[in-house]
């Protein structure tokens, strides 16, 4: 800027100021709310000549990186930051431009929108949006959801949705967490699949079969579905599927059935469909027929073996009539196809023969098979020995079953391990009937080896009942055979006791023989197989409530067993609601040999059954009362243990000690889960930064709970986090609300203070203790921000609604309005100000900015400020704090002063300033300067900027600035003809005494030519700068309007002059030809002197009836312009006194003119006659 005053003094102009260009006429922005947008523009000017410049921003949320500019082309970078504007604000100003060049202004406006994520079905901004493009690409949708954007942008200010978020994005599966997230905002609904069938039947040969369901999905989404099968003749093609992959919402399940892991007959198997919510069961039936009829066959064989085996068993246990099976085993053989090479069925007729006394029949069978003893020998050794069994059940006699006795004996032994064979011999072999022990050892071998004849199992039985001492041990065997026997009640009276008995004295338990004395029992209702079912019971250390029936029964019948009434109670379940036996409370008052968990229990259902048992209830009351109370210190709670404090601690009556107890179990709940795949809990309090997880072990868990708002949110086994679409039961062992007022007094525990800040918080309870309560919140550690925010609010608000000042500067200078809406920012910001706490106000105004907050504290903020820190130093925010409230009209004299030592901005808006501070009579003299220097760097024009001058010019400080300031308006009222302020001319009148000042002086004689009076000393000023001016050759056309006051050179006097006022930097011509009596001439070209600073002058000797008609041309390096053709003639009027050459030749042409002979001889001679005098009289100077 100093440089070109310097210019503007020395009187270097430029004719035409070049318009500065710009790339844009007005910036448009659009900017996420929380985000900056950066972009420029370029600064130019119309000659592309290099320029300077500085720029200003009429908002401060609008910066630009550098505040000055030079050269040709100028790229200017802005930013627009949107840190902490809101969605829906506009903000609209302009960047004000000072060159020296002129001024610009370039207006932009601002709309600030809504975060947002580009994806590729547009901008998504909202939940609503992100839930549409999560229907239309789940896999994008996963990508905006993991992405760091997703909080700033899609949740915003939700700060429920923000908990939600943040807990179920810890889950394995992303794609389970976002179906999770949009169930929980209630944007979808969990998804539900459907199958085409839930059995599938198939017949099956030695061929693979394939097959497919078809699932269906009831709506769009995420859903992991797990397939899998209990068999191996099941091969799944796939073992996972995603809903989100799903045709439409069908999918097909398909499989394998493989025979090779299928054996004959009907095989068994279930597809097993499951999701987190859901599972869904296909029974699978395959018949497998393999080997074609041979296979069938087989199986029809073994279907009549097996009724035969049952046929036998029932005639054997009586439990139908010889004839009944005769004519059934009759019918089964009838049934029965079997090679031809089989002597099974004949062997079995000859059986029935012999039994049902047709012995004439049975000689005969005999005697034809006894025609192929030796072929039969030779081809089964089982159908043989059969024969010969036959043989000597026909016979009877000795030598006949000796023989047949030794022959069978000998297959047996030689490797023929049948047990068939050696059914045989049981009733063929004498030995057997002596030594029961041998005969059930050899059956024993038998079983052992693995078979699992019923038929030997029938055998063992009758011998254990016949000789019931045999029982002597339980080992594999004895409980195999006798539980076939108590299955089938075979058991005579002896064996049952001698089987409870040794069952009595076994050291652990035996599922088996557990099931068979419970048959026994209720065959029986024999207290000593009650006693043996508990003890076998406690020895295997079985607690389960399925056990506690027999537990029960044995408590009932008084049964004398250790730790009987211990299991009873282990077996209790904890949820019956049961009143337990008088028995049993009397035992517990002397033996307490049960864990605090079972003691619980006894002691609840004391005191709920007190009424009835009140001898009992006092017996208990101190043991009671001490447990109760150390639970409490140890913490615990339960069920049982709610009823046990709700008996002991009396509300009216707390101490400090139970008070601060109270606080660890008042607010745990019992939460119940019926999901199965669930596997923990997690519950997490807004409250707090950490989050408190529990295993859920049978559905249920424990968790503390002390607000209501607290989220809770469940595990699965593969870490995958659930919230909304699980359902679960919860319920508190303690209702807080009964404890909660009695224990305050005492306990600044922080789960009691937080439970009541919400409830007072929700209630608007501001009594002392409410606030009392909000300063120890403050003091909790990990207490989240958000409600250390919330109590210091709360705080504030009380303290300045109850003018306690030292609390509420203590608070208000700790709160963090980083944290806070815009809205309670602003109210904060005014109560800073209003307690003058103005560097943090003002700190905190240049990082949100003061839109919205009411003037007057602005002003009050403003003036405070400066009155205790003072003016010294220039503070940007403040000035700018400052220009805000003064254009809003509201402003002091503080700040004004504070304006007119610092402020620079546009022309225009310094010179209202400065009229403002005119009005306060304020020294301005700094001001002035400044904004001299601006309007003529700029060149800008601000009416009434004389004004300014005018009070500048009183104490001047800068003659270069005054001679610039005059020079300049010199000039533009010389050259352009610019009107200017009458009162400079005496000012320039004054400077060109001090200061030669060529431009000036011009404009002074200019403006003075017009006037009709002057005095004496401007008469002779003019008259000698007139004359000085004149010898350097430069006469301007109004020179000859002073002739009424001073003698004008010759030169000067009748003269016509053509004036054209250009750039200095142009060549101009002029074109011009004189006409006299109607007669045209050629045009005569010639150039148009500059004579001073652009001002062109051709001065033309003009006769009576002369016109001199002419056109001008100005040449540039570029370009020729031509103007139109202008005529001039002379319209004096011709004073016939004067004497002058020039005027007598006018008067002569005026007499011809009039053919006025004698007039124009008389003129013509006077002429001749002085021409003549003056010749003799005067010579020339040399």
């Amino acid at each position: 800027m100093k440089e070109k005053i310097e210019r503007l003094s020395n009187g270097e102009f430029e004719y035409e100021q070049p318009y500065i260009n710009l790339s844009v006429e007005e910036i448009r922005i659009n900017v996420e709310s929380g985000k900056s947008y950066e972009g420029s523009f370029t600064i130019s000017n119309s000659i592309n000549r290099k320029m300077k410049g500085v720029v200003y921003s009429s908002s401060r949320f609008f910066t630009l990186k550098n505040n000055t500019f030079i050269g040709a082309i100028n790229t200017l970078t802005y930013q627009l930051n949107a840190a902490y504007l809101n969605p829906g604000d506009t903000i609209k100003g302009e960047v004000n431009i000072i060159s020296d060049c002129g001024e610009r202004s370039l207006p932009f406006s601002v709309h600030v929108e809504a975060p947002y994520c580009l994806t590729s079905v547009g901008k998504v901004g909202d939940l609503f949006q992100f839930t549409n493009l999560a229907r239309m690409d789940w896999t994008e949708a996963k990508k905006v959801f993991r992405s760091e954007d997703f909080e700033r942008v899609i949740l915003r200010d939700d700060e429920k949705y923000k908990v939600t978020y943040k807990n179920l994005v810890k889950s394995i599966s992303t794609s389970q967490a976002l179906e999770e997230f949009l169930i929980a905002i209630h944007k979808k609904s969990k998804i539900f699949l459907s199958i085409d069938k839930t059995l599938v039947e198939y017949s099956v040969n030695e061929d693979e079969l394939m097959d497919k369901l078809i699932l269906t999905k009831d709506h769009w989404g995420y859903a992991e579905i797990r397939v899998s099968t209990d068999v191996p003749f099941i091969q799944l093609e796939q073992k996972f599927v995603w809903a989100d992959r799903f045709i439409g919402n069908t999918h097909q399940i398909s499989y394998v059935l493989n025979p090779e892991f299928m054996r004959p007959g009907k095989n068994y198997g279930r597809i097993w469909i499951k999701t987190v919510h859901q599972t869904i069961i296909v029974d699978v039936v395959c018949s497998y027929h393999k080997g074609g009829e041979d296979n069938k066959e087989h199986r029809s064989i073994r279907q009549m073996e097996y009724l035969l085996t049952k046929n036998y068993l029932d005639f054997r246990t009586e439990r139908i009539h010889l004839t009944d099976y005769l004519v059934k085993t009759e019918d089964l053989l009838e049934k029965i196809t079997v090679r031809e090479d089989s002597n099974l069925v004949g062997l079995m007729k000859i059986h029935l023969a012999i039994i049902s006394g047709k012995s004439k029949v049975a000689g005969q069978l005999l005697e034809e098979l006894a025609k192929n003893e030796v072929i039969l020998r030779k081809k089964s050794t089982v159908e043989y020995c059969a024969y010969l069994y036959l043989d000597a059940l026909y016979h009877k006699d000795e030598d006949t079953i000796r023989y047949v006795t030794d022959t069978i004996r000998r297959f047996y032994s030689s490797g023929n391990f049948d047990w068939r064979i050696l059914w045989f011999l049981l009733y063929t072999d004498k030995r057997y009937d002596k030594n029961k022990s041998l005969k059930l050892a050899d059956i024993k071998e038998q079983l052992v080896a693995g078979c699992h004849s019923p038929i030997l199992y029938f055998e063992a039985v009758c011998i254990y009942n016949e000789e019931p001492f045999q029982l002597r041990g339980l080992g594999y065997f004895e409980i195999q055979a006798l539980n076939f026997g108590i299955k089938y009640k075979l058991l005579s009276t002896e064996v049952v006791k001698q089987y409870t008995y040794l069952a009595n004295k076994l050291k652990n338990f035996h599922p088996v023989i557990f099931k068979g004395l419970t048959r026994l029992y209720r065959e029986y209702k024999d207290t000593e197989i009650l006693s043996a079912i508990c003890c076998i019971l406690i020895k295997g250390l079985k607690r389960s409530s399925k056990y506690f029936e027999w537990y029960r029964l044995g408590v009932e019948e008084q049964l004398r067993i250790t730790e009987l009434y211990e299991y009873y109670m282990y077996s209790i379940d904890d949820e019956a609601e049961v009143t337990l036996a008088q028995p049993v409370l009397l035992y517990f008052i002397y033996n307490s040999n049960i864990n605090e968990k079972k003691l619980a229990f006894l002691y609840a259902n004391i005191i709920k059954n007190k009424d009835n048992i009140e001898a009992i209830y006092r017996s208990y009351y101190k043991k009671m009362e001490v447990f109760a109370r150390k639970q409490l210190e140890a913490h615990n709670i339960s069920r049982d243990l709610a009823v046990l404090y709700k008996e002991f601690i009396d509300k009216e009556r707390v101490d400090a000690e139970v008070a601060n107890l109270l606080p660890h179990i008042m607010f745990k709940h019992e939460l119940v889960c019926t999901n199965p795949n669930m596997v923990g809990v997690t519950v997490f309090h807004k409250e707090l930064d950490e989050e408190d997880s529990q295993p859920l072990i049978h559905g249920k868990a424990i968790i503390t709970l002390f607000n209501k708002n607290a989220e809770i949110f469940f595990t699965d086994a593969f870490g995958n986090r659930y919230t909304a679409s699980i359902d679960y039961k919860m319920k508190s062992f303690l209702p807080p609300e009964d404890y909660e007022d009695c224990i305050a007094p005492y306990c600044n525990h922080p789960m009691l203070l937080l439970h009541l800040f919400e409830r007072y918080h929700n209630n608007r309870v501001l009594t002392d203790h409410a606030i009392s309560l909000r300063k120890q919140v403050l003091e909790i550690d990990g207490l989240k921000e958000a409600y250390v925010i919330r109590c210091l609010m709360t705080l504030i608000e009380y303290y300045f609604e109850n003018y306690n000042e030292e609390l509420l500067e203590q608070y208000l200078l700790s709160l963090d309005l980083n944290k806070i809406k815009t809205k309670e920012r602003i109210k904060f910001l005014e109560y800073m100000v209003m307690r003058g706490h103005y560097d943090k106000a003002l700190e905190a105004l240049e990082t949100f900015g003061f839109e919205g907050v009411a003037v007057n504290r602005l002003v009050k903020l403003c003036s405070g400020w400066l009155t205790h820190t003072g003016m010294d130093s220039k503070k940007d925010i403040l000035l700018n704090l400052c220009h805000y409230v003064f254009i809003h009209g509201k402003y002091d004299d503080t700040i004004l002063k504070y304006l007119v030592a610092y402020y620079h901005g546009p022309t225009a808006a310094m010179f209202t300033i400065w009229k403002a501070a005119k009005g306060f009579e304020m020294e301005t003299h700094q001001l002035e300067e400044r904004l001299l220097v601006h309007m003529l760097f700029a060149e800008s024009y601000v009416q009434d900027s004389f004004m300014v001058f005018q009070e500048y010019y009183k104490n001047v400080s800068n003659r270069i600035l005054v001679k610039a300031y005059l020079t300049y308006n010199a000039y533009k009222y010389l050259v352009h003809d610019r009107v200017i302020n009458e009162e400079l001319f005496p000012i320039m009148r004054r400077e060109i005494n001090y200061e030669e000042n060529d431009i000036c002086l011009f404009a002074w004689l200019k403006y003075n030519a017009k006037n009709q009076e002057l005095s004496e000393t401007d008469i002779s000023f003019i008259d000698f700068h007139l004359h000085r001016l004149e010898k350097k050759g430069i006469v301007l056309p109004f020179f000859p309007e002073f002739e009424k006051f001073v003698k004008l050179p010759e030169r000067i006097i009748n003269k016509c002059y053509i004036e054209y006022k250009t750039d200095i930097k142009k060549q101009v011509y002029i074109h011009y030809r004189i006409l006299r009596n109607d007669s045209e001439n050629d045009y005569i070209t010639e150039r148009l002197p500059n004579v001073f600073l652009g001002i062109h002058v051709k001065e033309f000797m003009l006769f009576y009836n002369e016109v001199l008609q002419y056109y001008i041309t100005e040449e540039s390096e570029d370009d020729v312009t031509i103007t139109e053709s202008f005529h001039v003639h002379y319209d004096k009027e011709v004073p016939e006194e004067e004497e002058s050459k020039f005027n007598q030749i006018n008067l002569m042409l005026m007499a011809m003119e009039m053919k006025d002979e004698m007039t124009l001889l008389e003129l013509m001679e006077n002429y001749i006659k002085s021409e003549y005098i003056i010749s003799k009289n005067f010579e020339p100077l040399n």
